[in-house]
């Protein structure tokens, strides 16, 4: 049994929050500028076995001035990386139960912060965050996580969910990202059922691989926001890890 809107909760911290009044988002949007949506990866240039510490995928965090000017990073932490990371509640999909239960006994180094685009502000329901994380791995295991984060999709692409309210039906999209790492996939969530589900609100995450670093990027119902940033942080990992052209 979980509570409203956990599916919906993320798991990986690095939020990116709007101003509180529709005078700073419509500044903030007024000035944005385009977001690259591809980035390089590393296969075949890099060691497959290389991993990072903790420290290592710290630093190699995105910056929050790649966020905005106004941006500020906070609550960095490391060595949190969670198995359960993706849209949704997978615990009632019986057909995907041998996935769930090896994505759980995975490990690796893992670094994420929060980053507030306007600190001080305080974020309506519907303003745009941003969550991020490193995890590293040697390149094998982690193209096995984005493979058995394919499996749940395909054996579980609509489960039902018990919340303290009424049972809710949780409805799964897949999509790969062309030209992003060395692999990428953009998980869609909808939820419908209950009272406050109406299904119309998907909410997005974003997993690319890039060598043996698995890029974790989510920006709620922001599909645009969920592709740019993880695009800048596959980017990143590129240079700052593997420094790689």
């Amino acid at each position: 049994m979980r509570g409203r809107g956990a599916g919906c909760a993320a798991v990986l911290v690095m939020v990116l929050t709007g101003c509180g009044g529709d005078g700073g988002t419509a500044d903030a949007k007024a000035t944005s500028t385009p977001k690259p949506s591809t980035a390089p990866g590393v296969d075949g240039e890099v060691d497959a076995a290389k991993v990072f510490t903790d420290a290592e995928l710290k630093a190699a965090l995105l910056p929050a001035k790649a966020v905005g000017p106004k941006a500020e990073a906070l609550n960095a932490s490391v060595g949190r990386f969670n198995q359960h990371y993706g849209g949704g509640d997978w615990s009632a999909c019986e057909r995907g139960g041998k996935a769930r239960v090896e994505l759980f006994e995975m490990r690796g180094s893992s670094a994420g912060h929060m980053i507030r685009g306007f600190p001080g502000a305080m974020a309506d329901e519907g303003d745009p965050f941003v969550t991020q994380s490193l995890v590293s791995m040697p390149v094998g295991q982690a193209g096995r996580h984005v493979e058995l984060r394919r499996q749940l999709h395909k054996v579980c692409p609509s489960v039902t969910v018990d919340t303290e309210a009424a049972p809710v039906a949780e409805h799964h999209i897949l999509e790969d990202l062309p030209d992003l790492g060395d692999e990428a996939i953009l998980e869609t969530t909808r939820t419908t059922g209950g009272d406050e589900y109406d299904g119309e609100t998907p909410h997005y995450k974003a997993e690319v691989r890039v060598g043996g670093v698995l890029v974790l990027v989510d920006a709620g119902s922001d599909k645009d926001l969920t592709i740019s940033s993880a695009a800048q942080a596959a980017a990143r990992v590129r240079t700052e890890l593997y420094k790689a052209s």
